[in-house]
């Protein structure tokens, strides 16, 4: 995956906006990499919880495609867009089965819980699900500040991807890279299955 491939332009437009958002507040602007992902976070702290919703959706879609976009980079992904609503646009990984809604875990980090307004999971084959969370279950705890933070979220994913791609390896050395024919007819019947959760799978973690 090369990492400077176009992205969609609905979401490149999105990352230029909250790009232009983190400059304006906080003083600096981010470049797209795992490190600036603290500024973002710190932005999302600024915005009110009066603010009208059509504002707080529209920050939600910028910031939640800026880091699905560090996301893509960092961990080799693609950019599926499902329809107009940013809510509903993934990040789906080329190394291991493992999916999941960036703006959705924006919107979490924004209200500093779970909500059902936003869907910040994500999910892996049925047959690796309960591994993978006992995996996350038993990992060290992170900083209780983290817990709700996009810097945050990108450790977990990285950890969640580290251990798929570990197990996929260990069984087929020579696996290829999941493709998009591979998602779809498991990733669609996977969005009406349970999911795994930053709070359930990382309950120790507080």
């Amino acid at each position: 995956m090369d990492e400077h491939e176009r992205t969609p332009e609905a979401v490149d437009d999105l990352i230029e906006l909250a790009r232009a958002m983190v400059a304006r507040v906080i003083g600096v602007e981010p470049d797209l990499t795992p490190e600036t992902l603290p500024l973002l976070d710190r932005y999302l702290q600024t915005i009110p919880d009066d603010a009208a919703a059509e504002t707080r959706d529209l920050v939600l879609a910028a910031i939640g495609c800026y880091f699905g976009e560090v996301a893509r980079r960092a961990l080799s992904g693609r950019w599926v867009l499902s329809g107009e609503r940013p809510g509903a646009w993934r990040i789906e990984l080329e190394p291991c089965f493992l999916y999941f809604h960036p703006v959705g875990m924006a919107g979490e980090v924004m209200l500093g819980r779970e909500s059902d307004a936003h869907d910040g999971s994500f999910a892996t084959l049925d047959e690796l699900r309960d591994e993978l969370f006992e995996m996350l279950a038993q990992a060290p705890p992170l900083p209780e500040g983290e817990y709700y933070s996009l810097s945050g979220r990108i450790e977990v994913l990285q950890l969640a991807a580290d251990w798929l791609v570990g197990r996929r390896l260990s069984t087929d050395s020579a696996a290829e890279p999941y493709s998009a024919e591979d998602y779809r007819p498991r990733a669609v019947a996977q969005e009406r299955e349970p999911r795994v959760t930053i709070r359930g799978a990382c309950a120790g973690w507080r």
